[in-house]
C-alpha cells in the first residue's frame, strides 16, 4: 500500500466535498500529468489515486470509530512481505494473481494457530486496512480454513478504494478483489466473510459506501451467492445497483479462464427503473407461468389457524392496522411481527414512542417470545429467567429493533423515513412498524388533507422502491355504539383524517376485543379489511383469537395457549472463519512454505 502525505495534494478551490487531484505518486511519471487521477474527499480526510493505487489521510490515526471498541492487530504487518518463492507461485499458476499485485496489497505470509486443525499453519495474510490503519487480519491456510485477529474491526476488504468512487463493485472473496484490480478494476470491495450478511461490517462502512453513486454486485454464481446478492441490493437499494454474472464461478475464475473483461462488460440493471418491456421482465414471467402466484408470507404456527388463508402480505406493500383504543392491536401487531421475524428470517424496526420506555417496550417484546410474563409469575407460569433473557438478547440482536428520535428531536415523516433508510443501508431491515401515525408530525408545509394523502404517497412508495413492508398503526375517529351499546367495528375509512388510509394501502385489518365477564365471552377477533391481491386473502372475513394473560400472546380458538419459545428455535447463519487467537509469527517463509502443483493451495 502506497501512501502520500496529506499535505502534498493540491486542489483548486476550497478543501471542501469531493475534489479531484494530481497524484503524488504518480502523476509525473504519467504520459497525460495534467490528468487528476486523484480523488479526495474532505468530509472523510481521505484521499485514494485509481492509476496507482496511492491512499492519502488528513490523520494517520484517523479511524471511523463506533460505540463498539476493536482491538486492533499489531501495526508490523510490513515486517512479514518478504513472499515465499512458493507462495507467489501458487498465486501465479493456480490463482493467476501477479506478485505485483499481492504487494499493492501488502499481502503477508505468516504463522498462524489454526482451530479447525488445533495447530500451528502457515498462512497467507490479508490485510484489513482502514485509512491508515491495520484494522484487521484474515488468514487463509492451505486446506482453506480461515481465522482472523481477535476483536479486529469487520469492514469490507480495501475499503480504501471506495474513497470518492462513483462506482463500487462488490465481490464475495478477497481473491476476487485481486483479480478485479489486476484486470483494470480499482474500486472494488469484497464481503469479509464470505457469502454471509452481518450488520457490524456494513455499520462500520457506511461512512464510505452513503455517498457511492453506483453499486456492481459481482459475487459468486452459486447458491448462496444469489441469497447475499438479493441481500445486498435491498441494504442498497436496487435503485442503484446492478449485477454481474460470471461465466465461472466468481471473478477469480473468469481471470483465470480470460473472461473477466467480457462478464464485466456485460452487466445487468436490476428492474427498478420504472418502465419496463416484456424482456426486462421475462424471468419473472417465466417464474410467475412455472410457479402460479407469489408466495405471501403470514404467520404459520398452528396459534395463528387459518390466519393465513384470510389474510397475508407480499414484500413492497404498506398494511394499515386499525381498532378501538385498548382492544389490543399493538399487542396483537408485535405477536404477528414477532412470527414473521422467526418463520422467514426477516428483521424488523419498531417505531412506538406509544411504548416508551424503550426497555420497557422491549420487556414486553421478551414476554412473547419466551412464552414467560415478564415482572412476576402469572396463573402459575413462572417468570422469565436471566438465562431466558439473555437467550432472547442474542436471538434479538440482528432481528428486532427499536426506533426512536434523540432528546429534543422532532420525529416527522422526512426525518422517520431518512431514519428507515438508513437502518435498511446499517441493519437490513424488512418490515418497519410505526405505531401510531398520529406520533409523527407532518413535515413543515404540509397539513390537513393534502399532508396526509401526500405522506401516504411517500410511504407507499417508500415500500415499494426497497421492497419493504411498513405496518402502520392508524386509530380511529370516536366510533358509535349500536342499539346493543357496542361500539362498531372500525373500517380504514373510519380511520381519522383521510379517506386515503382505505384508498392508497395495500393491506389493511382491524382488532376488535370482545370484553365479557366470563372467560368464553372475551375474544379478540381479527378482520381482515383490505388485500391488495385476491390471493392474499379474504375480505372481511374474521379469525377469532383468545389471549394468554402470562405470555401475552394470542392463539385461535380451541387451541391451547403456546409455550414454545421462539429464541430457542433461531439459529443465526455461520460465518466460514471464526475470531482467533493470540498472533504469532516465528517462521522463516522461504524456508517453510513448501510447493507442489496443486488446485488446493499447499501452505
Amino acid at each position: 500500500m502506497i501512501v502520500v502525505d496529506w499535505n502534498d495534494i493540491q486542489v483548486s478551490g476550497s478543501k471542501s466535498g469531493n475534489k479531484k487531484a494530481l497524484c503524488p505518486n504518480c502523476s509525473h511519471t504519467r504520459k497525460k500529468k495534467t490528468d487528476k487521477c486523484m480523488s479526495v474527499s474532505f468530509s472523510l480526510g481521505k484521499a485514494y489515486c485509481f492509476n496507482c493505487g496511492a491512499v492519502s489521510f488528513e490523520d494517520d490515526n484517523r479511524q471511523s470509530y463506533t460505540e463498539k471498541v476493536y482491538e486492533l492487530p499489531k501495526q508490523d504487518w510490513q515486517n512479514f512481505t518478504a513472499l515465499s518463492d512458493a507462495l507467489v507461485k501458487w498465486c501465479e499458476e493456480v490463482r493467476g494473481i501477479r506478485q505485483s499485485t499481492l504487494m499493492d496489497f501488502g499481502i503477508t505470509e505468516e504463522k498462524q494457530y489454526i482451530p479447525q486443525v488445533q495447530k500451528e499453519q502457515n498462512c497467507i495474510v490479508f490485510n484489513y486496512f482502514e485509512s491508515g490503519v491495520l484494522v484487521n487480519k484474515k488468514y487463509r491456510d492451505g486446506r482453506k480454513n480461515f481465522t482472523q485477529s481477535k476483536g479486529g474491526k469487520p469492514i469490507f476488504y480495501n475499503i480504501n478504494s471506495v474513497v470518492g468512487a462513483e462506482k463500487v463493485y462488490i465481490v464475495e472473496g478477497e481473491f476476487d478483489v485481486l483479480a478485479m484490480y489486476q484486470s483494470g478494476v480499482k474500486s472494488v470491495i469484497s464481503l469479509p466473510s464470505g457469502a454471509n450478511d452481518n450488520d457490524d461490517y456494513w455499520t462500520n462502512s457506511n461512512e464510505y459506501l452513503s455517498d457511492v453513486k453506483r453499486f456492481v454486485i459481482a459475487v459468486d454464481t452459486d447458491e448462496k451467492g444469489l441469497i447475499i446478492r438479493e441481500k445486498i441490493a435491498h441494504r442498497l437499494g436496487k435503485y442503484r445497483c446492478s449485477f454481474i454474472e460470471w461465466k465461472g464461478k466468481d471473478a477469480n475464475d473468469d481471470l483465470l479462464s480470460g473472461n473477466i473483461l467480457e462478464s464485466i462488460k456485460n452487466e445487468k440493471t436490476f428492474p427498478v427503473t420504472g418502465t419496463y418491456n416484456a424482456f426486462d421482465l421475462s424471468t419473472q414471467i417465466n417464474e410467475l407461468y412455472q410457479n402460479g402466484v407469489p408466495k405471501t408470507i403470514a404467520p404459520q404456527k398452528t396459534c395463528f389457524g387459518k390466519l393465513g388463508d384470510i389474510f397475508s402480505t407480499l414484500s413492497g406493500q404498506m398494511t394499515v392496522v386499525t381498532g378501538i383504543p385498548s382492544h389490543g392491536k399493538s399487542n396483537f401487531l408485535e405477536w404477528y411481527v414477532l412470527n414473521l421475524i422467526d418463520e422467514f428470517e426477516l428483521k424488523a424496526s419498531f417505531f412506538s414512542p406509544e411504548h416508551s420506555p424503550m426497555e420497557m417496550h422491549m420487556a414486553n417484546f421478551i414476554q412473547k417470545a419466551v412464552g414467560k410474563p415478564f415482572y412476576a409469575d402469572i396463573d402459575n407460569v413462572a417468570k422469565c429467567t436471566p438465562d431466558d433473557i439473555q437467550r432472547f438478547i442474542e436471538w434479538s440482536k440482528e432481528r428486532l429493533y427499536l426506533t426512536g428520535g434523540g432528546t429534543g428531536e422532532v420525529v416527522d415523516w422526512d426525518w422517520l423515513l431518512e431514519k428507515f433508510k438508513e437502518q435498511l443501508f446499517n441493519f437490513g431491515i424488512n418490515i418497519f412498524v410505526v405505531d401510531a401515525w398520529n406520533k409523527v408530525q407532518m413535515p413543515k408545509g404540509l397539513s390537513g388533507k393534502d399532508g396526509i394523502d401526500q405522506t401516504l404517497t411517500r410511504i407507499t412508495a417508500f415500500c415499494q422502491q426497497n421492497n419493504v413492508q411498513v405496518y402502520l398503526v392508524a386509530h380511529p375517529t370516536k366510533m358509535k355504539k349500536n342499539e346493543r351499546g357496542q361500539y362498531e367495528l372500525p373500517q380504514l375509512y373510519d380511520v381519522s383524517g383521510s379517506a386515503d388510509f382505505r384508498n392508497q394501502t395495500h393491506n389493511g385489518f382491524s382488532i376488535y376485543r370482545h370484553f365479557g365477564e366470563s372467560a368464553d365471552e372475551q375474544s379478540t377477533d381479527f378482520f381482515n379489511l383490505k388485500t391488495k391481491f385476491s390471493f392474499q386473502g379474504k375480505i372481511n372475513d374474521c379469525v377469532k383469537f383468545r389471549y394468554h394473560m402470562p405470555s401475552g400472546r394470542y392463539y385461535v380458538d380451541g387451541v391451547n395457549p403456546y409455550t414454545f419459545d421462539l429464541t430457542e428455535s433461531g439459529k443465526k447463519e455461520a460465518i466460514d472463519f471464526v475470531e482467533e487467537i493470540v498472533i504469532t509469527n516465528n517462521f522463516k517463509p522461504n524456508e517453510d512454505f513448501d510447493f507442489t502443483p496443486s488446485k488446493d493451495c499447499p501452505f
